[in-house]
């Protein structure tokens, strides 16, 4: 079984501060650099960590042939990633000192992805193979209905939240991955139980992690409810934690581990992850996931 991560990749520009810049507010940066980024990059960095049979298909410009080369050394299939006339996404990323962040997107070529390239990755997959999305790419509800033509596994995390997932027909997903706040602009209800409810009614065969951040995570279908604790750490930097955790549970769900054991393999990993600066370049390896598993017992 093949794993298509049909995701964006940015070019990533921390900026350490004190604290976020308000409206209107001019502040100096402790230190800037620049890493390779994105959702759809950090989750696939984070799945082969798990997972062996991996593709990576988007776009990138003229200025991130280094993307494609961090993909190829960590050994993702690049056959459908391509180059785009466009430059390569970018994201300004404010890091302050308690490692909350604050993020401004420039799309760039994830949105050069068009129904003719669409087709193309699409047709190269067979049913049962499992399409991982995020929403920082053009063409996602395209992209979501051929795939359920095709009877793959999709699994999306609705990142960022707009009117394409608004519009986005829910009942095409195996697996939704998502945090708070992306829960009650979905359902319009702010309590947890309410938010779970308004899933099950509404979409009875959907499975979904819920993300608490610092409360753990949910996991939730019609029948079925499984709640993980986070793992505490001294926190660099929250960035990435969220792709962490989406690539690791993925990965390790889709490999046959229970939902439990995938749960807490990924609260791990995503702990670890916020141990360092950056976002892919923070995700653990199953090594180091392991070895903090063992240490706890």
């Amino acid at each position: 079984m093949n794993i298509l991560n049909f995701g964006s990749v940015n070019i990533d520009s921390y900026f350490k501060v004190d604290h976020i810049a308000r409206p209107g507010e001019t502040i100096s940066s402790i230190s800037l650099k620049k890493k390779p980024g994105g959702k759809g990059l950090n989750q696939s960095i984070a799945l082969k960590k798990v997972y062996d049979n991996l593709y990576h298909a988007g776009l990138f410009g003229n200025d991130g042939e280094f993307i494609k080369n961090l993909f190829e050394e960590n050994s993702i299939n690049t056959k459908f990633f391509r180059r785009s006339n466009s430059d390569t996404g970018n994201a300004l990323i404010q890091v302050d000192k308690n490692g909350e962040n604050s993020i401004v997107l420039y799309k760039g070529a994830n949105f050069d992805i068009d129904e003719k390239f669409v087709d193309e990755v699409l047709d190269y997959f067979s049913k049962d193979d499992v399409l991982v999305l995020q929403n920082e790419i053009s063409s996602l509800s395209y992209i979501v209905d051929k795939a359920k033509e095709k009877r793959m596994k999709i699994v999306l995390n609705p990142s960022p939240i707009n009117e394409v997932i608004f519009n986005l027909d829910f009942s095409k997903l195996d697996l939704l991955v998502l945090n708070e706040t992306e829960a009650k602009d979905i359902s319009k209800f702010s309590n947890n139980d309410e938010i779970i409810e308004f899933f099950r009614r509404t979409y009875p065969d959907l499975k979904v992690i819920l993300t608490l951040g610092a409360n753990g995570s949910i996991y939730f279908d019609k029948d079925e409810l499984i709640k993980q604790k986070a793992y505490i750490v001294n926190t660099v930097d929250t960035t990435g934690a969220g792709d962490t955790f989406m690539g690791f549970f993925v990965g390790s769900y889709y490999k046959g581990d229970d939902i439990k054991k995938a749960m807490d393999l990924a609260s791990i990993a995503s702990a670890l992850a916020c141990m360092k600066d950056g976002a892919s370049t923070s995700i653990p390896s199953i090594e180091e996931v392991k070895k903090f598993r063992e240490n706890l017992s």
